[in-house]
């Protein structure tokens, strides 16, 4: 699940959810500098791109 550009959850198939914060004062940032490179829901597997430093 995408919630913001700089903040998204991980659910694995067993349920378990991880939310991840990328950064300090990124709320400042206005959502600069992130791109999301997953839409919401999107099955990902290990080593693929979910963020991208813009």
């Amino acid at each position: 699940m995408v919630l913001n550009t700089d903040t998204f959850e991980i659910r694995a198939a067993d349920g378990e959810e991880l939310l991840i914060h990328i950064g300090i004062d990124t709320v400042k940032l206005n959502g600069n500098f992130f791109k999301s490179c997953v839409k919401q829901e999107q099955p990902v597997k290990k080593d693929n791109l979910n963020r991208e430093n813009v």
